[in-house]
């Protein structure tokens, strides 16, 4: 069945037993026009009841696996699609609203006006067989979009094809549906006060995945608290600079090391020492030295990963360099550090070094790329005696 702009249409009422569908949405763009799906789950308010029931490139499947998000990409041709198992949605669930946005899209004045060839089709995963098909557009100043919405009658379910734009991108269309966004001033350098209180509120809006949950929406910077806290790292496919920065402020001699194992399973260590190469693989590099001599102050050490894709994981330690014994009641935790991961998708994500158990060695965080489609950065924060061993991790 073909629907037009407006046209409601019945999925499941003329299909007895249909439970899963496949809703599939493509298009055809300049590589620089980067177009997200998205789907909002919604209750009888209107609203999203929480930030687990919005399915996009940074959660890709709900908490109960009702809705689940993959990508792929055919030569100029993108295919985002959404895996959906109606009886397992939950009750309180009434309808599914689907959306693209440009990724960006505000900041560099693209619109949908450039997106061209743009469809949706509903399928049966059963037997893949196409239910629906929709063409959409053409559009002209959107840059965002609700495309569709599948919806609750009775015990049945029904489409509704109200597509209509948006101004403002992803994080407006957050707000529509009752999600709060928190947006980073990035004009204005907080004061060490202001920086406190911004973090205690973006952990309470965008609490992070703890011990396998299913993870929550991150539109801004956020912290990571406890170890066993990760996150997924948005756009994994357009993932070309990861700058890892070890920052504190105490009077102490903290040095940096990455520990890396390649997909060919290679061993390697980047530090003071052997400091890596951005040119050669893996694409891991360190900067100066700081902190030399125990000086206080705001000392960090930087590392920069050009590209994860000979990766498998990286571990981001810490030592303290120091001739004279370790003084009682010494712990990383007293050092007032963190290690900063930013991405050039827009990740910011801080880990804090709160360890307070005696050792030479702090293992703070790990960059897990074992699923290259969802990198993820990981709490650690593991106090040891000797060096770490990346196989232990």
């Amino acid at each position: 069945m073909n629907l037009v702009k407006g046209a409601r249409a019945d999925i499941t009422k003329n299909q007895p037993g249909l439970d899963e569908i496949i809703v599939q949405i493509s298009w055809e763009a300049a590589s620089a026009l980067d177009i997200d799906a998205s789907i909002f789950m919604i209750d009888h308010s209107g609203k999203c009841p929480g930030d687990p029931y919005m399915i996009f490139y940074g959660n890709s499947s709900s908490s109960d696996q009702s809705v689940r998000h993959s990508v792929s990409s055919q030569s100029s041709k993108k295919t985002e699609a959404f895996s959906i198992k109606l009886s397992a949605i939950h009750a309180t669930v009434q309808k599914l609203v689907l959306t693209l946005t440009i990724f960006e899209g505000d900041q560099k004045g693209q619109t949908f006006a450039q997106m061209n060839n743009a469809s949706m089709k509903i399928l049966n995963r059963t037997n893949n067989t196409e239910l629906l098909h929709y063409d959409l557009g053409p559009f002209t100043v959107e840059n965002s979009l609700v495309v569709a919405e599948i919806y609750r009658k009775e015990n049945d379910w029904k489409i509704s094809a109200n597509t209509g734009g948006f101004a403002g991108g992803l994080a407006q269309l957050c707000e529509h549906f009752g999600l709060e966004v928190k947006e980073e001033n990035q004009s204005v350098a907080p004061t060490p006060e202001q920086a406190k209180n911004e973090t205690a509120a973006t952990i309470q809006d965008n609490k992070p995945t703890v011990n396998g949950n299913a993870p929550t929406i991150q539109l801004s910077k956020i912290t990571l608290e406890k170890p066993g806290d990760f996150i997924s790292l948005k756009k994994a496919d357009k993932i070309n600079h990861i700058a890892v920065k070890l920052q504190w402020t105490k009077g102490v001699d903290l040095d940096m090391h990455a520990f890396y194992k390649t997909k060919d399973g290679q061993n390697g260590h980047i530090f003071f020492g052997n400091k890596g190469k951005t040119d050669k693989s893996p694409f891991i590099a360190l900067d100066k030295d700081a902190g030399v001599g125990n000086t206080s102050g705001n000392n960090e050490e930087n590392l920069v990963i050009k590209t994860l894709k000979d990766v498998e994981s990286v571990i981001i330690a810490t030592n303290i360099f120091r001739f004279l014994p370790f003084r009682k009641g010494d712990n990383f935790a007293k050092y007032d550090g963190k290690v900063i991961v930013k991405t050039n998708t827009g990740d910011e994500i801080d880990v804090p070094l709160t360890s307070n158990e005696p050792g030479r060695w702090c293992i703070i965080s790990k960059i897990d790329n074992i699923n290259p489609a969802a990198p993820k950065v990981i709490n650690i924060n593991r106090v040891q005696k000797n060096q770490p061993n990346i196989d232990e991790y």
